[in-house]
């Protein structure tokens, strides 16, 4: 993902992105010139959604972080 702009709002919306291109985001976010501080936050949230989707796919019934 060669916009920055789109990697962050792939990061705060990832239900509207694929998992490689979530991966991207997450490689472009941390390739940039972000203040660690901002780099640090994005690979935790990068963490937490994996977590959220596999917990979601897991989970049969059951409403998780993706609505399925």
């Amino acid at each position: 993902m060669k916009d920055l702009h789109r990697a962050v709002d792939a990061m705060h919306h990832p239900y509207q992105y694929s998992d490689l291109e979530l991966e991207r985001a997450n490689e472009a976010i941390q390739q940039s010139p972000l203040k660690q501080f901002y780099k640090e936050y994005y690979k935790n949230l990068y963490k937490r959604i994996l977590e959220c989707k596999k917990k979601n796919r897991s989970a049969v019934g059951e409403l998780g972080y993706f609505g399925g």
